[in-house]
């Protein structure tokens, strides 16, 4: 007499788990397919590491920062991946009260990454023969200060900002990141991108945010000045 009635309600119930288990089975699925974290990396500035050139040094230099802010970029393509901005590591500079000439030392460097949590650190230097530059970078795991990746290339000085790119679509690669479609501008928004930046480093905001405003206006899809001259406000609006 109760298997009837069991079974009038049977549906129902298999109805209920069935439904249960897709559910389940769709929240167990989105989360085997949500992104691992990427360990957080830092991108100090290039060491210029040119003997002596006859080339003027605004040729030259700019590519200090250039270079690292066009790597930085890519990395900040890769979803989850954490990068540690410049603006915040010119707070922990103040924060822990060095100089900047303090990290010209790649060890003070890896202690600063461990600060922020960074587990990753990227080194980058270059040299210019003539026309040529030749652009070398390592990327330094903070807990055992070993190489986990290295590469380099080689250009003619006007055109090194396109051809690093193959090295740091390489890199983003070797730190777990799938590299996204890079983005060419001419030298001279980076050397004008340049002196802003090295106004921000000086403490001249309000000059910075002037440079970056202008250089916009000239390249409205300069992303690495929009992303700049957010942090700059954000940081002045701070203060």
């Amino acid at each position: 007499m109760n298997a009837p009635a069991a079974a009038t309600h049977t549906p129902a119930r298999l109805w209920r788990r069935v439904l249960g288990g897709v559910l389940l089975s769709g929240a167990a699925a989105a989360f085997a397919q949500a992104p691992a974290a990427l360990p957080a990396v830092v991108v100090w500035d290039f060491d210029n590491q040119t003997a002596v050139s006859a080339l003027p040094a605004e040729r030259i230099d700019f590519l200090r920062r250039a270079l690292s802010e066009n790597l930085t970029g890519a990395l900040l393509q890769v979803p989850g991946l954490p990068v540690v901005e410049r603006q915040r590591l010119k707070d922990l500079l103040a924060e822990q009260k060095l100089s900047a000439g303090t990290l010209a030392d790649d060890d003070a460097r890896l202690r600063l990454g461990r600060i922020v949590g960074a587990a990753r650190m990227v080194f980058g230097g270059f040299f210019v023969i003539g026309e040529a530059v030749q652009v070398h970078v390592r990327v330094i795991d903070t807990a055992t200060a070993r190489v986990v990746f290295s590469d380099e290339a080689t250009s003619s000085l006007d055109a090194v900002m396109q051809q690093v790119e193959p090295m740091n679509r390489r890199l983003v690669q070797a730190i777990g990141g799938a590299a996204g479609t890079a983005r060419a501008w001419p030298a001279e928004a980076w050397v004008a991108y340049d002196r802003a930046l090295a106004q921000a480093d000086a403490g001249q905001y309000d000059a910075a945010v002037t440079a970056l405003q202008a250089l916009l206006a000239r390249h409205k899809d300069f992303a690495p000045a929009e992303r700049q001259l957010v942090a700059l406000l954000e940081r002045m609006a701070r203060r």
